[in-house]
């Protein structure tokens, strides 16, 4: 017998060991390699989501805007007088349970010369304060890409020029108080 005892076998379990110590290391590393693209993705398609909201306001903004402009009267818009008046009657069918109304032609829809499957947006209003005719309305967008979802809301003003009084003048639109969710 040696001095130092029977050590046959001992390299293998030493070896066992440092093999089980270092493959935590390499676990965790390959770990965080399958996530990154994951996280990658998910920070794309919300980055895509928010350009489709914006989109959406630019859309739904030139909408509110050109029906305001053809009727001349977005006091009628908010405040539904007339019930020829669609913008009008669109937000009149709102209620303390359902603010927001969907703007036709905006719902789930898809950018000019892209399919849905590249993204949609939704784009709704909703009066400032119920029954007023301020020419105040709130606009909401929300776009969708994949499983990501972003709004954005928006004031909506519209005044008249200085001076102009006169019905049939081009009133000052602007967009204001961005918001997102």
């Amino acid at each position: 017998m040696s001095p130092h005892g029977d050590q046959r076998g001992i390299a293998l379990v030493l070896s066992l060991i440092v093999l089980m110590l270092l493959s935590g290391p390499v676990l965790a590393f390959l770990a965080a390699g399958a996530l990154e693209p994951r996280i990658a993705r998910n920070l794309g398609d919300a980055a895509r989501a928010r350009w489709l909201a914006e989109a959406g306001l630019e859309i739904g903004y030139g909408a509110l805007v050109a029906a305001a402009d053809a009727d001349d009267s977005w006091g009628a818009l908010v405040a539904a007088a007339d019930a020829d008046d669609s913008w009008g009657a669109l937000v009149a069918a709102a209620d303390a349970a359902a603010p927001w109304v969907t703007l036709p032609g905006l719902a789930a829809a898809a950018l000019p010369g892209l399919s849905i499957a590249e993204g949609t947006y939704t784009v709704s209003i909703r009066n400032d304060v119920a029954g007023d005719a301020n020419d105040v309305v709130i606009m909401r967008s929300t776009g969708a890409f994949n499983t990501a979802a972003r709004t954005l809301e928006v004031v909506v003003r519209r005044r008249r020029a200085p001076g102009v009084p006169a019905a049939g003048v081009r009133a000052l639109h602007a967009m204001s108080n961005w918001r997102e969710r």
